[in-house]
């Protein structure tokens, strides 16, 4: 510095121009001395800011969605600027963040980018950039099964009398989708088969029958009710009216089946069930045909009809018989 204001001496006092130049040259260098001197430029490292992701709202508006991404959720920068700068500078003054505005199906590699105040410049990032695997959300409707346990089941018969929804609608990433094999809702509990109606959870499958995460349902439960009844295996009996033709008779009826499975709310104290009557009239020639159950109220045939298949066969009477 002395030799340099001991050259300044030397130049000529009357040269006016060089001189204000010569000043503005000695005032640069004092003012950047003084400042480098005062306020050094230096380095700040910031770990664990949260790694912000911008626009995804605008990415599952388009059909997509983010499937997987590396694990990375925070990122580590080294800044660099004035030391009054960094000193005064805090973690929320920064901002870490992906743009998944115009990204692509399949693996994507996004940059960091860093958002400082001015004068604080980035001089390092860790991660420099974010793996993500972009798939298209689809959506499609299943029916719910209904599962019933066994054991609640021992000697009765459950139905479904009430269900609302039938068909849940299920939307998520095309490859979690494909994996849904069924959606069900698991009866394992009595009180579901008060005939009330009962709010119950649906659960989501795989072909191993394991829950399949990651799906979205427009319904998470349904509405139940039941209807119980008592099963029981009774004989057929078929029956007749009137009378079969003067020197004839019956030699034998047959039914197909003969017997039958009913259903009811209480069974107790039906041994049998018998058809409506064929008319039987003055016939003179075997009969067959279709004759439906006189069913009691409140019973019916469980898993078949109410109506049976019957023949009668007739012949004359021996003429002996009648002396």
């Amino acid at each position: 510095m002395n030799s340099f204001l001991e050259k300044l001496k030397k130049f000529d006092d009357k040269s006016d121009n060089k001189l204000i130049i010569l000043s503005i040259i000695v005032a640069v260098v004092m003012w950047t001395f003084v400042t480098t001197s005062t306020n050094p430029t230096a380095n700040r490292t910031f770990r664990n800011l949260p790694l912000i992701i911008q626009n995804q709202d605008k990415l599952e508006d388009n059909g997509y969605t983010i499937v997987s991404k590396d694990e990375a959720n925070t990122v580590s920068v080294r800044l660099t600027g004035s030391r009054n700068n960094l000193i005064g500078l805090d973690q929320s003054d920064i901002q870490a963040s992906i743009n998944v505005a115009n990204v692509k199906e399949g693996i994507n590699s996004l940059d960091v980018n860093i958002d400082t105040p001015t004068g604080i410049y980035v001089d390092h990032i860790d991660p420099k950039s974010i793996n993500l695997n972009i798939q298209r959300i689809i959506t499609k409707s299943m029916p719910v099964n209904i599962v019933i346990d066994d054991k609640l089941k021992d000697g009765k018969l459950v139905e479904v009398n009430e269900q609302r929804p039938k068909e849940i609608q299920i939307s998520g990433p095309e490859s979690i989708i494909n994996k849904v094999d069924r959606i069900e809702a698991y009866i394992n509990d009595a009180e579901y088969l008060d005939g009330k109606i009962h709010n119950v959870n649906v659960n989501v499958l795989d072909k191993g029958g394991k829950t399949v995460e990651g799906v979205d349902l427009d319904h998470k439960d349904i509405n139940l009710s039941f209807l119980v009844y008592e099963t029981k295996k009774v004989k057929v009996e078929l029956k007749v009216r009137g009378e079969l033709a003067e020197g004839y008779q019956a030699s034998l009826k047959t039914l197909r089946p003969d017997q039958i499975v009913i259903k009811g709310q209480s069974l107790k104290n039906i041994s049998k069930i018998s058809t409506f009557p064929v008319n039987v009239s003055n016939i003179k020639a075997s009969k067959s045909g279709e004759v439906k159950l006189d069913l009691p109220d409140g019973v019916e045939v469980y898993d078949g009809e109410d109506v049976i298949n019957y023949r009668i066969d007739v012949n004359k009477k021996d003429s002996s018989e009648d002396e």
